[in-house]
């Protein structure tokens, strides 16, 4: 029988932001790239984990992204790249109505393996959490167990009393290994059923087809 929590941690990307990478790929049509060259350049490329954790700031790891690229493919290729920097994901409607009505219950936080872009991607989706923990800015990403015991202890919340929601299996697991009552998020429809189960009243969601592109 599950206990009930005060208090909630949720992953961002997959559950509140949805990526399509229309932005990269439109980036690379314009530059004449082949399609997952951007990925390959910034995502599969060691300064991306960097600046997941802080070292690099969001704007020195891109500004290393176009030097690589402009070495390889030359600066017009470089100057291209605007599309996919100001893709920022697209929100989830349906999820955003449910962290209002979660933070009208008990605190709310988010869990994100992202860089330091993580505040302003916030406020241009309207995402509203109680307390924001980046990767960049705890030092540390997930699965490290330092990420999800940091955020707890930021937010105050015996890791017992806390309820963590991801769509990576590994990162539940772990997770759930550090104390946390930890799910795997499938959608908002269970979201909200395992809410119910820890004692939490919501209203039932609207349906909605979940995207299947997540950045963790």
């Amino acid at each position: 029988m599950p206990t009930r929590i005060d208090g909630l941690l949720l992953d961002m990307n997959g559950l509140f932001r949805h990526w399509h990478n229309t932005g990269a790929r439109k980036s690379e049509q314009l530059a004449g790239l082949p399609e997952g060259t951007i990925a390959r350049y910034a995502y599969d490329h060691p300064a991306y984990r960097l600046a997941r954790v802080g070292v690099l700031t969001d704007q020195q790891w891109a500004d290393d992204v176009a030097a690589r690229i402009t070495a390889d493919f030359g600066p017009a290729a470089a100057k291209a790249l605007g599309p996919w920097r100001t893709d920022r994901g697209e929100p989830d409607p349906v999820m955003a109505a449910l962290l209002a009505q979660l933070r009208r219950h008990l605190p709310v936080g988010v869990l994100s393996n992202c860089t330091d872009a993580l505040h302003n991607d916030l406020r241009l989706h309207g995402i509203t959490f109680d307390h924001v923990f980046s990767s960049a800015e705890l030092g540390v990403d997930k699965p490290s167990p330092h990420a999800y015991r940091a955020a707890a202890e930021r937010m105050g919340i015996p890791a017992e009393a806390l309820a963590y929601f991801d769509d990576e299996p590994t990162f539940v697991h772990v997770a759930q290994a550090v104390g946390l009552q930890a799910h795997l998020f499938t959608g908002p429809t269970d979201f909200i059923a395992r809410l119910r189960s820890l004692g939490v009243t919501l209203d039932d969601a609207r349906s909605h087809s979940r995207p299947a592109a997540s950045r963790i």
